[in-house]
């Protein structure tokens, strides 16, 4: 079965093969605007824009303008935006739900798919389900779809990488002759230079990783970990670890995160809020509001704690205190991340 055969069901009852097969088209021309977009920003937008339209039922301008281009210059010559807002949604989230299970994962593990994978299973999981059953399965399935590829980066980008004998020299003739045997050795241990660069910058991040956790202080609100709730300290502590991975964290660095802390009580967002309030001041030096604005549907819980707004879409879900304190992990280094590939 083709990927549109499945998803345009949502909004056709009975799908005829040549609509199947132009909107298979306009999936394709999707992905490739989506690849284009930079992990800095462009993709994790995409995703808070992808949650939007799951929550209010029909995508922003920038990305309907997108869909729609794309399944005009597929054959549906008549198609237009308006009152199409269900289906510029399914194709957007089909053809992102698509890249998602099939794109290669980059070597940093920071790539366009990578970054909207991480954004897009914290904006997802934290809203409430959609009431169109059929699209909710979808989201669901885009859910998913984002987590199992999240932890897939996290394992694979941190496998150290072979490191390679230095390759031979090789001069061009027509090469400046001054620049030649410059040039050559540079090529020639170049491989090398980058595998050794990359499993130091892996070794730093465990080193600074082992001695946060041996030292169970929190150098955002300069106090012992110890000393803190339960719930003030997962959260503080997934905020913490996030802050110093180079990589989306994996579930070892979250069961150190969540380490004795207990699962018994729960908080909505409002609660939680509250509960943090005596360390707010501590917290708000750790982030910038600014650097997620544009994406709060990805950031909810530190869209919260800077603004006090705890209106998100899903704040009156009860969570555990541990579902909290991955949150902050994930979401701090979602925020880590996108400023250590802007840098």
């Amino acid at each position: 079965m083709s990927l549109m055969a499945k998803h345009s069901r949502i909004f056709w009852p009975e799908p005829q093969d040549d609509q199947v097969r132009r909107l298979n088209q306009a999936v394709n021309e999707v992905q490739i605007w989506m690849q284009t977009l930079s992990p800095v920003g462009g993709a994790i937008e995409l995703a808070a824009t992808i949650a939007r339209a799951f929550e209010r039922g029909a995508p922003d301008d920038k990305l309907s303008i997108v869909v729609e281009k794309a399944i005009v210059a597929s054959g549906s010559d008549a198609f237009v935006r308006e009152g199409n807002d269900l289906q510029i949604t399914v194709v957007a989230v089909a053809a992102a739900l698509d890249l998602v299970r099939k794109s290669s994962i980059d070597d940093d593990g920071w790539g366009a798919v990578d970054a909207f994978a991480a954004a897009c299973w914290s904006a997802l999981s934290f809203q409430r389900a959609v009431e169109k059953e059929n699209l909710e399965v979808l989201r669901i399935e885009l859910l998913k779809a984002a987590q199992e590829r999240t932890c897939e980066v996290a394992e694979k980008s941190r496998l150290r990488t072979a490191v390679p004998e230095v390759g031979l020299l090789s001069i061009t003739e027509n090469a400046p002759t001054g620049a030649r045997a410059k040039t050559a050795f540079r090529t020639a241990v170049e491989p090398l230079v980058k595998a050794l660069r990359e499993n130091a910058e892996l070794d730093r991040e465990e080193i600074d990783f082992l001695w946060w956790r041996l030292g169970d202080w929190s150098a955002i609100l300069g106090k012992p970990f110890s000393t803190l709730s339960d719930i003030n300290r997962a959260v503080v502590a997934g905020l913490e670890c996030g802050a110093l991975l180079k990589r989306v964290p994996s579930s070892g660095h979250r069961n150190v995160v969540l380490q004795g802390v207990s699962g018994d009580k729960s908080f909505n967002l409002e609660q939680l809020v509250e509960q943090l309030q005596p360390d707010k001041a501590g917290l708000l030096k750790s982030f910038d509001e600014a650097d997620f604005s544009s994406s709060v549907e990805v950031f909810p819980l530190l869209h919260s704690i800077s603004t006090d707004n705890v209106g998100a879409n899903g704040s009156e879900i009860s969570r555990s205190t541990r579902d909290w304190g991955s949150r902050a992990l994930l979401e701090a280094s979602v925020l880590q991340l996108n400023r250590r590939k802007g840098s």
